[in-house]
């Protein structure tokens, strides 16, 4: 989380201990008023996917003893200021902001001195409190700061040469669509490969076939151009949507609601949870919202997480206790489908590059779900349950800040072919069929930013350009036409994710039109 202090008027010290224990007169901490502020300490209501910020006005009467603190909560989420030492009668003026994955209704809090050392008598006003709703977007879902992003899939596959030749090999990609909080933009495979729609949920899958292959190595890759958004969600808007509207939904949507081999929602074990988890009455007294985002705090607070889990379908990790990313979405996908929602588990990776930061910190699964009018919102258990494991907030629940540098390659669990069922797709999948095969295999996953050039300065015979959002790996290179057809590379530069500044001159013929391209 990101966590930053703002303060007015104010002497600093260190540490409480660096201070002599002074005999002083009681002193009475008064707070004047306190609540939620913009993230620059101005007057306001934070907006969904701004900083939360709590100010805190108050004076002193007498002299504290010590120096003491303020605590400042923002629903589970607490942070101290420094020790403060404070002069009689004097006004002071304190604020914490936080970057909260968090909307809807949320709780705040400010106490003066919580640990008691600064002499004060009186705890009637030293303490202050409420609840605040940040402004939601205009519309029930709003994608914003859209990025756009290139990468690859790559499999590597080495057969050794006591393999002999293999009748059939099958590389098995996912295909990246448009859904959730991504646009898929274009996507270049192998020329061999094929679009296979794949059963039960109907989701295209990008299948190699080869035949007759003998030892040696192969790479097989997808490569793609995506656009990636923040998603955040306005809550009373999709309160609108009633059980009604979730029971007239046309088939390619109930086709989500189906169990299935990692997400058995008819499963009694299934069913007995979402029942405790939920009201008797839900039908009447909650939405479909309110019972989805129930049901997300449920499996927030009923998992711990673990990597490798113990099982990896939701009947499994419920049972268990723990679970990974693909366990926690795998168990609120048939809890929301139990209850007539339709949901899916999408599979893929962040921005960054698994062969240099290992798998386990680019892989994840999170979880879409559908209410009518909305297409696909998007929710995640598990960095929900990083931020409260007890399941008392929904966070990463619609509003998901971090959805622009997330990219799903498949959606749904199970991908059958007509030799072989394939899971999630996270990564890519490969299968022999005949023969007897000794190989080894590779796979790489890798997401970069685009880019974006924003010209600065055009003044004095030179062009100036800001390459901003730039990518943390990779080569930069800087091309400039006349004509939009043919490019002349005009600077590189290796990327290491800062902001990049260029200048050219106008006078000796570069070109109307640059653009930023990025090579792994």
């Amino acid at each position: 989380m990101n966590i930053s202090i703002g303060v007015a008027y104010l002497t600093l010290m260190l540490s409480v201990a660096t201070f002599p224990q002074l005999v002083r007169a009681a002193c009475d901490l008064q707070i004047t008023s306190a609540g939620p502020c913009l993230a620059d300490d101005t007057s306001g209501i934070p907006q969904v996917g701004d900083d939360y910020a709590v100010n805190v006005s108050f004076k002193v009467a007498g002299t504290p003893t010590n120096p003491f603190r303020i605590k400042f909560t923002i629903a589970n989420n607490t942070n101290y200021s420094s020790y403060l030492s404070l002069n009689n009668g004097a006004n002071w003026n304190w604020y914490i902001y936080w970057t909260l994955p968090l909307d809807d209704s949320i709780p705040w809090s400010v106490t003066l001195d919580p640990d008691g050392v600064s002499g004060n008598t009186n705890f009637v006003n030293n303490t202050a409190s409420g609840i605040f709703t940040p402004t939601p977007p205009t519309a029930a879902v709003e994608l914003y700061a859209p990025r756009m992003m290139h990468g690859y899939e790559s499999l590597n596959l080495n057969l050794q040469p006591d393999s002999g030749s293999v009748p059939y090999v099958y590389v098995i990609f996912g295909l990246p669509t448009t859904h959730g909080a991504q646009t898929a933009i274009t996507a270049f495979s192998s020329p061999t490969s094929q679009t296979i729609i794949t059963p039960p949920y109907g989701e295209p899958i990008l299948e190699i076939a080869q035949t007759n292959v003998s030892a040696g190595t192969y790479q097989y890759s997808n490569t793609f151009i995506m656009q990636l958004s923040r998603v955040r969600v306005n809550p009373a808007l999709l309160r609108t949507n009633t059980w009604a509207d979730m029971s007239s939904l046309t088939t390619n949507w109930t086709q989500w609601l189906a169990p299935d081999p990692a997400c058995e929602s008819t499963n009694p074990t299934i069913t007995s949870f979402v029942q405790q988890s939920l009201p008797t009455n839900y039908l009447t007294t909650m939405t479909p919202y309110d019972t989805a985002r129930t049901l997300h705090r449920a499996v927030m607070k009923a998992l711990t997480y673990q990597s490798p889990p113990p099982a990896g379908d939701a009947v499994g990790v419920l049972q268990d206790g723990f679970a990974d990313c693909a366990g926690f979405s795998a168990l609120l996908t048939a809890c929301l489908r139990n209850v007539g929602i339709p949901s899916r588990c999408i599979c893929g990776f962040f921005q960054g590059d698994s062969i240099t930061q290992g798998d386990a910190s680019i892989f994840h699964v999170r979880v879409e779900f559908h209410l009518p009018g909305v297409e696909w919102l998007v929710a995640d258990p598990t960095y929900g349950n990083s931020w409260d494991p007890s399941g008392t907030y929904a966070y990463y629940f619609g509003y998901v800040p971090n959805a622009d540098s997330f990219m799903a390659m498949a959606a749904g669990s199970i991908h059958a072919m007509s030799f072989a069922t394939f899971g999630g797709l996270q990564t890519p999948g490969l299968w022999f069929l005949g023969g007897n095969a000794s190989f080894t295999e590779n796979i790489a996953s890798y997401l970069q930013p685009d880019g974006v050039l924003c010209m600065t300065n055009s003044a004095n015979g030179s062009i100036q350009f800001n390459l901003n959002d730039a990518p943390t790996e990779g080569t930069v290179v800087i091309q400039a036409s006349t004509n939009l057809t043919a490019w002349l590379s005009v600077a590189t530069n290796s990327a290491n994710g800062s902001v990049i500044n260029y200048t050219f001159p106008t006078t000796n013929g570069h070109g109307a039109f640059y653009r930023a391209n990025v090579i792994p």
